[in-house]
């Protein structure tokens, strides 16, 4: 078992029977083993997969004592900084990483862009020869579909938990509470 939450290993399984990416950058590392370069959140994370080729990570918000993780919101941890919710829980980050977008964040932005429009002559598929497999994995697996804009989530997710994220994490890490997908 890769994870105490069904859905990542339901997602590792996928990760595992696949030979390229599927999502920008996308990649899991061990469960909860890493603090995503933030050790003062790691009683509150749950860190649980690589976000970006440089080094970003994606990790679950244990805001309260909800025993399903699935359904507790995703973090992203930036590799150049910026903490930021992105999804409301797992479900919505699946169909944020369907999309293919790839993130990019700071302390006061986040955006999620498509790099197969910036590709000239591209298959449509990107960096992510497997992005397919995976939208068809997804529409199997759990009935969902690829965002068609991630950044509608993100924001969304941001707006929702905004008072509550910002309640956690000022006292930790002031700098995070600002930009988009922030308090």
């Amino acid at each position: 078992m890769y994870a105490p939450v069904p859905a990542l290993n339901l997602l590792k399984e996928f990760e595992d029977s696949v030979d390229d990416y599927f999502a920008p950058g996308f990649e899991l590392i061990p469960f909860g083993e890493d603090d995503g370069g933030y050790p003062r959140l790691s009683d509150r994370i749950r860190p649980f997969a690589q976000a970006t080729g440089s080094g970003s990570t994606y990790a679950i918000w244990l805001r309260d004592e909800r025993t399903d993780l699935a359904t507790l919101p995703v973090l992203l941890l930036g590799d150049e900084g910026g903490v930021h919710v992105v999804a409301r829980d797992l479900p919505e980050l699946l169909r944020i990483l369907a999309s293919g977008w790839e993130p990019m964040c700071g302390w006061d932005h986040l955006d999620y862009f498509d790099e197969r429009e910036e590709e000239d002559g591209d298959d449509g598929n990107g960096p992510c020869p497997e992005n397919p497999a995976f939208r068809a994995w997804l529409r199997d697996r759990f009935g969902l579909e690829a965002a068609e804009d991630p950044n509608e989530i993100a924001r969304s997710a941001g707006e929702e938990l905004r008072e509550p994220f910002a309640a956690w994490i000022r006292p930790l890490v002031p700098d995070a509470v600002g930009g988009h997908g922030t308090a």
